[in-house]
């Protein structure tokens, strides 16, 4: 009797930290949830399972991950968040809004981000898809990028930045606890 009252509470334990690192992280996939909680991928996939029956998260699928999202997550905002998991992307973003007056190109990301032209490329691609960024033809007729909201992505990535640290800082807690 004792011996399953400890495993009830280290299961709702699980669960709980599960349902707080989806909402820190919305669009997390399986695979990071598992690696950031340190369980088993079945223990996640039971507690991910659990909570998307009791409509506390929802389950959506991209063309490469199943990605989690806590419930109220809007349907518009659900791609956003996919594409920020992508550290590449990130960054990307980060220097656009940062050069937001001189309007970069994709060839001047590059330089700045020390990434390939076809990795700014894609991600200037997926931004431009979720909305987030927009071409221009400049003068000289090459294609400049634009930041559409430029106070939504800041705080988009700040709160990426600030959630990342809770997380690290948690994970740094419970390894001091042994």
């Amino acid at each position: 009797m004792e011996r399953e009252a400890v495993r009830m509470d280290s299961a709702n334990a699980n669960r709980g930290r599960a349902k707080a690192v989806i909402t820190l992280f919305p669009g997390i996939h399986l695979r990071m949830l598992q690696r950031i909680m340190g369980t088993s991928f079945s223990t996640v996939r039971y507690h991910v399972s659990n909570l998307e029956k009791d409509g506390e998260i929802v389950r959506r699928f991209d063309s490469r991950y199943e990605r989690l999202y806590p419930r109220g997550t809007a349907e518009a905002m659900m791609p956003v968040y996919a594409i920020l998991h992508h550290k590449s992307v990130r960054n990307l973003l980060q220097v656009i809004v940062d050069r937001r007056d001189s309007s970069p190109t994709v060839a001047d990301l590059a330089k700045l981000t020390n990434l390939s032209l076809s990795t700014v490329a894609e991600c200037v691609k997926q931004l431009s898809e979720v909305g987030l960024v927009s071409r221009s033809e400049g003068a000289d007729g090459r294609f400049r990028l634009e930041v559409r909201d430029t106070e939504m992505i800041q705080q988009l990535l700040a709160s990426f930045r600030r959630n990342v640290i809770d997380i690290a800082s948690d994970n740094l807690i419970d390894l001091w606890d042994f």
